[in-house]
């Protein structure tokens, strides 16, 4: 089902699914829109994280799955809070899914195309990188912004890790940020979902090697700010949401608790058997896709 910010805003129960803990970034910024009234079901697929050097045939089957299991939870609307999963399986997921499905590469390119910016560097997973999701996108938009993509393996490792806030994080920030520095960048935008948990190591990176001001964007935000024309924050509440994961759930719990600066206590284990289940349950053509594990011709960005 395509799109439509429209049914986001007025969704009763939101689905939002990761590879792991990185979108609870996008569930932060959700729940922190003041006025609203809905469930959120989180789904961390720890168990098979990171996405990002998985095969496209792999991740659209992950997706599959997820989606699946999330539309018999009744959720009315879905987040893909994972960007490497939207760069490979955005498009077929909108055809089949049965509630609409949303992205955050859509609304972030709109943005940019807008911004005024003329040369912004975008750090990402390599299989996000290398798909040059949200070039394509700008460039659907606009030819007058120019995109830098940089694949950064190593940053997904250090929020899952819970490291978010040490020296760890800074020194890997460094190696890839030092270089859009270099390369002129007025903006760096997350294009994962894990990073925005790094931005207290970013913004030192930035202030110890920066000769100018550098933007930071958070397309978390920008999918928020997009539900309404006067949207505000407030303190995010997670009293109305369910949080699952692949993994263990106590270390979920853990981490999850340090990323958002809240007490999050209860976790559930979603059992990968139970995700095959609700995906056996979907309409005969994905479920042949699904069973697979890949699709013959995995939906390019393009």
């Amino acid at each position: 089902m395509k799109n439509n910010l429209e049914h986001l805003a007025t969704a009763r129960r939101v689905g939002l699914f990761d590879s792991g803990l990185g979108g609870l970034s996008v569930l932060r910024s959700l729940a922190g829109v003041t006025g609203q009234e809905r469930e959120f079901i989180y789904i961390g697929d720890t168990l098979r994280c990171p996405y990002g050097d998985r095969s496209p045939e792999e991740i659209v089957a992950f997706v599959n799955q997820l989606t699946a299991w999330l539309e018999l939870e009744g959720a009315d609307a879905i987040v893909m809070a994972c960007n490497t999963s939207a760069a490979h399986a955005a498009s077929e997921l909108e055809k089949r899914s049965s509630v609409p499905v949303f992205d955050l590469v859509t609304p972030t390119a709109a943005y940019l195309a807008g911004s005024g910016l003329r040369k912004v560097g975008v750090i990402a997973t390599a299989s996000t990188a290398s798909s040059h999701a949200f070039a394509n996108s700008v460039r659907r938009l606009t030819d007058r912004v120019e995109i830098l993509e940089t694949g950064c393996p190593l940053l997904v490792p250090v929020v899952e890790a819970g490291l978010c806030r040490g020296k760890e994080a800074v020194e890997a920030l460094r190696v890839y940020v030092l270089d859009l520095i270099a390369a002129g960048v007025e903006a760096i935008v997350y294009g994962c979902t894990h990073y925005p948990f790094l931005e207290e190591a970013l913004l030192e990176v930035l202030r110890t090697h920066a000769d100018r001001d550098i933007r930071i964007i958070n397309p978390a935000d920008i999918l928020a700010t997009s539900l309404g024309a006067e949207v505000t924050f407030g303190t995010p509440d997670y009293g109305g949401t369910r949080f699952m994961t692949t993994g263990d759930a106590e270390t979920f719990a853990s981490i999850a608790s340090l990323c958002l600066e809240a007490n999050i206590d209860d976790v559930h284990n979603l059992p990968l058997p139970e995700l095959l289940a609700a995906a056996e349950s979907a309409p005969a053509t994905t479920r042949a896709r699904t069973q697979s594990g890949a699709y013959p011709s995995p939906a390019p960005v393009s």
